[in-house]
């Protein structure tokens, strides 16, 4: 009678399903069960009663699913020479068993922000994923434990501990029943750390002082791009407190008033939209001082064509708006927008553009801070005085006739000079060099040199400065040449008195010697003759 050996129990991990059922292969029991009986002498085959294996019904097919769990499986051994001649197991040999497969559920990546060193790494507590992976199977049952590798976690060596410091990278986690670890199952997760924001040094926020009193308004939002420095998905708040910017609360509006005066630093968020990740920066906030633009006198220039428009060299007014103040330059506008502004200077060498006078703008600006100032600048066009044509200056060559010198009062054409005007000096030069250098003034009675001669005589108003230039000649005319005329005789009228009535003209001819450039006058006395005065008739009696 054949043997029916002793085998133990057929198991097999159930698939991810978990319903109990799986394909077994009944063969693998075969060579268990003949022992050392040959399989050319025996065949085995496989029930589900003693009742089918006694009897050599129902036998099952070698590849067999089970219909229950565990299921116990009766084995037949019968001879091949003798069907008569075999044995059946009146209890069940053994059992198929399905044995529950562990299921390891994908749970969420897990995402931090790295720490303050930034340096790609951080500690992720993987144990927080175990509730997530199991997805409601039993932690006192089933194991988890996390690999480096798809590998390790298959082969389970190489477990990572729970709580690790890990860069991004891919986490591969492993279920398993401790008494069925065959049964395992596997899943993965992403670990990312997510980078802080990048830090970069950014210079301090500096506003000028406009009003003296170390308080200004700061356009927080002028520096934004200094913090971000091209990053993608980067914003920026500022805060007065680093707990408000690690809060990420009481955030500055754009025109934040210091409320420290002239100096102050505040803390600046920069949060990643993506990741929510943010790092803390700090910005300093200064107060400049403006300068001071000094207020200026007048510039007055003189109108060469009296027409109201000059050209004026704006920088003779620097010095005066700049005062005792160092590193600075002063700029000229048209109007107060643009001065403030800064905006389309004038040129230095600038023709107002209102006849005589025009209010502009003076800007003075630190070349160390940008800081800035205005004063008004008053533009002032004067009249030059006004000439008129000037008569020569004639003398008659009394001193040392012939020699067509004399001495002429200057002072004597003033009052024709100036025509009426007031404040007015009248100047005198012998040459136009000298007047326009005005050096070398006549200030007493003077010789001419030649004959004629021109002399120039300069009009400053006393007020403005502005001078005008007129020119006369000095002249000396020649005396007369005196002829002693003949005796001019006529005869008595009839009355022997010796009076009677004489032409004196007719002597006029023979006196001038005809030179009818001369006239000729008549008088009973040398002194009359000297101071013209009494003249005779020229019918005399």
């Amino acid at each position: 009678q054949p043997t029916i050996n002793p085998s133990s129990n057929l198991e097999l991990c159930d698939d991810d399903s978990n319903d109990g059922f799986e394909e077994f292969d009944l063969s693998e029991q075969t060579p268990i069960i003949l022992g050392t009986q040959s399989a050319t002498d025996f065949t085995v085959t496989y029930h589900l009663s003693f009742a089918d294996a006694d009897s050599g019904d129902n036998v099952l097919p070698l590849t067999y699913t089970n219909t229950e769990n565990p299921q116990p499986i009766y084995v037949r051994v019968e001879s091949l020479l003798d069907s008569g001649c075999y044995n059946a197991s009146a209890a069940a040999l053994f059992d198929l068993v399905v044995n529950t497969r562990a299921i390891a559920s994908p749970p969420e990546d897990m995402e931090v922000c790295d720490d303050v060193s930034n340096d790609g790494q951080a500690s992720f507590d993987l144990s927080t994923q175990e509730a997530a992976i199991l997805d409601g199977q039993s932690g006192t049952i089933f194991d988890v434990s996390f690999h480096n590798s798809q590998d390790d976690a298959n082969s389970n060596v190489g477990a990572l501990s729970s709580t690790s410091t890990l860069s991004t990278q891919t986490v591969y986690a492993r279920v398993e029943d401790p008494l069925h670890p065959d049964c395992y199952g596997t899943t993965s997760f992403e670990v990312i750390v997510n980078p802080l924001p990048e830090l970069f040094t950014v210079t301090a926020l500096q506003v000028c002082d406009d009003d003296t009193d170390e308080f200004v308004g700061f356009p927080l939002s002028d520096k934004e791009p200094d913090f971000v420095n091209g990053q993608a998905d980067v914003v920026v708040s500022f805060h007065e407190t680093p707990a408000d910017a690690m809060a990420g609360v009481g955030a500055l509006s754009d025109g934040y008033v210091n409320t420290n005066p002239v100096n102050q630093t505040i803390h600046v968020r920069l949060e990643n939209t993506i990741t929510n990740c943010y790092n803390i920066n700090t910005l300093d906030l200064e107060v400049l001082a403006n300068p001071l633009a000094n207020g200026t006198t007048p510039l007055e220039v003189c109108d060469d064509d009296a027409d109201g428009f000059a050209e004026f060299d704006l920088s003779l007014k620097d010095a005066e708006v700049i005062g005792t103040q160092t590193d600075m330059s002063v700029t000229y506008y048209l109007n107060e927008t643009n001065a403030l502004g800064g905006n389309s200077p004038l040129p230095i060498s600038y023709t107002n553009e209102t006849a005589y006078a025009q209010e502009i703008y003076a800007r003075i600006a630190n070349n160390l801070t940008g800081c800035s100032a205005i004063t008004t600048l008053q533009l002032i066009v004067n009249p030059k005085p006004t000439t008129i044509a000037v008569t020569a200056y004639e003398l008659c060559d009394d001193n040392n006739p012939g020699d067509e010198e004399e001495v002429f009062d200057l002072n004597t054409k003033t009052a024709e000079i100036l025509d009426g005007q007031v404040n007015v000096d009248v100047s005198y030069y012998a040459s136009p060099a000298d007047a326009e250098a005005e050096v070398n003034a006549i200030t007493s009675a003077y010789t001419n040199l030649s004959n004629p001669q021109p002399i120039i005589a300069v009009l400053t108003n006393t007020l403005t400065g502005c001078s005008s230039t007129v020119g006369f000649d000095l002249i000396v005319n020649p005396l007369p040449i005196l002829v002693v005329p003949t005796a001019l005789e006529v005869c008595d009228d009839g009355t022997p008195d010796g009076i009677t009535e004489m032409d004196l003209s007719l002597k006029n001819g023979e006196i001038t010697n005809y030179n009818p450039a001369y006239s000729v006058s008549y008088y009973e006395t040398a002194a009359e003759a000297i101071s013209e005065s009494n003249p005779l008739p020229v019918l005399y009696t």
